[in-house]
Order: C-alpha cells, then sequence, then structure tokens
C-alpha cells in the first residue's frame, strides 16, 4: 500500500510540473524590474559605451536619501580605446515619462543640497561621488538624484520613466536610455 501510494505521488508531482503555468502567475507582478539600456558607438570606431540601469520601482521610490531624493544608479561600461571624459558640472540627466513629464535629475549633488551631502558618511559620498571619467576598458556607477517633490504623479502609480536622458559633454548626442524590451526593438 505504501509503495503505490508514494508511486502515485510521484506521478501526480511530475504531472503537476508538466502543466504549463499560465503567464499571469509568472510575471513578477510588482517584483518585476525596469532596466534600461543604451549602447554608444564610438565615432572613430573602435567600440563604445555601454549604459545600463536595473532597479525595482518599488525600491526607487521607497528608498530616498534623506527623505529628499530618490536615486538611481547607472551602470556604464567603456570598450573603447579611450576614456569617457565626465563633468559634474555640465553633463545633466532627465527622466521622461509616459505623461510627457519631465524631470531634471541631480547627477552633483554636493553642489545642490550641501547639508545632504555633507550628511553622508565620507565613504558613502567617495562611493556616490560623480566620476570624472571612466578609463578604457573600465566599468563605473554613475549615481544620480531625483527630487521626490518632483515625481509625486509617477510615484503613486509607481511609473518608471520611459526614457532616461543622460547628456555628457564629451559625446556629440545625448544617451537615451530605454527599456530593454524597447531598446531591443529599436
Amino acid at each position: 500500500m505504501n509503495k503505490r501510494f508514494l508511486a502515485s505521488a510521484v506521478i501526480f508531482l511530475f504531472a503537476l510540473t508538466s502543466v504549463p503555468v499560465p503567464p499571469v502567475f509568472a510575471d513578477g507582478g510588482k517584483a518585476k524590474n525596469a532596466v534600461y539600456d543604451a549602447w554608444v558607438t564610438v565615432p572613430n570606431g573602435g567600440g563604445g559605451y555601454q549604459f545600463h540601469v536595473d532597479t525595482s520601482p518599488i525600491i526607487f521610490y521607497l528608498g530616498t536619501v534623506n527623505n529628499k531624493y530618490h536615486a538611481l544608479l547607472i551602470r556604464v561600461k567603456n570598450s573603447s580605446p579611450g576614456a569617457l571624459n565626465l563633468s559634474r558640472d555640465q553633463d545633466s540627466i532627465e527622466l521622461r515619462f509616459a505623461s510627457g513629464q519631465k524631470v531634471r535629475g541631480i547627477l552633483n549633488l554636493p553642489a545642490v543640497d550641501r547639508a545632504t551631502w555633507d550628511g553622508l558618511e565620507t565613504e558613502i559620498r567617495t562611493a556616490v561621488a560623480y566620476p570624472e571619467l571612466v578609463d578604457h576598458g573600465e566599468e563605473e556607477g554613475i549615481y544620480f538624484y531625483v527630487p521626490i517633490g518632483d515625481v509625486t504623479a509617477p510615484r503613486k502609480k509607481h511609473e518608471m520613466p520611459v526614457s532616461i536622458l543622460y547628456t555628457i559633454k564629451s559625446l556629440p548626442t545625448p544617451v537615451d536610455l530605454r527599456p530593454a524590451v524597447a531598446a531591443a526593438k529599436a
């Protein structure tokens, strides 16, 4: 009797694992990440720059810096022969939402809000400071800050931008980071 029950249980479990699960149960729901990508080819040929953001809308809107800013991280990988020069005072970033709303992000937090910057631990300030360059073969994290009050409407719906426009003075055109699905279709 035990062997028959065990055999039936194994067959039943095997049958359950063979049944396709409807996508409604497997889409990640609220935990689905927002992934943005862009690739910029170096004008003289020979590689380029990869830009990547991978975040969760819940983490983005839940986490704050001093209850004033939401923070995002752009990973920049340099596959070109030379350095990618950055300028904390001349580079800019803008989030664009489906509603048409545009929100300017902050790359140089100490210039905008010295009190918040000084309130961070020294090690944190060092880790999140805007770098001067992304050297050949290296990857850097670019942290930027979005004023909480500027994203009140998107925050209520957990809406993420349809585009992140990152203007780097040393590049001829802005980098347009798009959701990974849209970037793959473009």
